[in-house]
């Protein structure tokens, strides 16, 4: 039975979630049509980069680890220092995948279109998702697909920023705060039943790269927010606790 707490957060996500319009996107455009125009482009400044992958070498403590980018690009921001055993691409952009160089393999699937994961159960270590929850329609589904594909203490790090394509960001998220962000993603993980509480790491107002065009602004690097939990299982591997910077 939950403490009231836990059903005052679940009444509150089931808000956030059943919300007439909380999955209407400003453009409804097939999202195959929208992410069929390569984009080699860095979607944070090089400061938060260097934070996300400092975050993913820091938790996915694996050796040899078996690694799922959810909703890939062209770069996965895994650090040389994880040395995957293999790493499996989904995404819309099949020039964008195919010009990952971390990638052993890529599928070209819309997850919004079809939330389920054309892969076998128990089979990764850890799964990524990097500046892309914003852009779920169905994320409930796509929490319990990561919870089936992910191995019993797996990771899932869901890392997003407050940079975003805005025609294809859903309402609920346009309508939260940061921090309200960060609180919708716990309760995400909360929801689904399949994982180890979930703990949070966030780093912003650090100083923007002075090669960047916008450092002359007075505009601090990107914000990074991670959400992260282990999918429940016997063996809980001794990941490290992050400390806000």
């Amino acid at each position: 039975m939950g403490t009231e707490q836990d059903l005052k957060r679940t009444s509150w996500l089931i808000k956030q979630l059943y919300a007439p319009d909380a999955f209407a996107r400003r453009d409804e455009t097939d999202d195959k049509i929208f992410y069929s125009v390569d984009r080699f482009v860095e979607h944070l400044d090089s400061v938060a980069l260097a934070t996300v992958e400092r975050v993913v070498g820091s938790l996915v403590v694996e050796k040899e680890p078996v690694i799922l980018d959810l909703m890939a690009s062209w770069d996965s921001h895994i650090p040389p220092n994880t040395k995957p055993s293999s790493v499996t691409g989904i995404g819309l952009n099949k020039n964008e995948l195919a010009g990952n160089p971390a990638l052993t393999q890529y599928l070209v699937h819309d997850l919004n279109d079809n939330p389920f994961l054309p892969l076998p159960d128990d089979t990764f270590d850890a799964v990524l998702n990097t500046v892309s929850i914003d852009y779920m329609t169905q994320p409930v589904e796509i929490f319990r697909e990561v919870g089936r594909v992910l191995k019993p203490n797996g990771v899932f790090l869901v890392i997003f920023s407050n940079r975003m394509f805005p025609q294809k960001v859903v309402k609920a998220w346009w309508r939260m705060n940061e921090e309200e962000r960060v609180t919708f993603v716990e309760e995400l993980f909360k929801y689904v039943d399949m994982f180890d509480p979930p703990k949070t790491f966030v780093s912003r107002n650090k100083a923007r790269p002075p090669d960047d065009k916008h450092a002359h602004l007075g505009i601090p690097s990107d914000p990074v927010y991670v959400v992260y939990a282990d999918k429940k299982g016997p063996y809980p591997l001794p990941r490290p606790e992050l400390l806000d910077d």
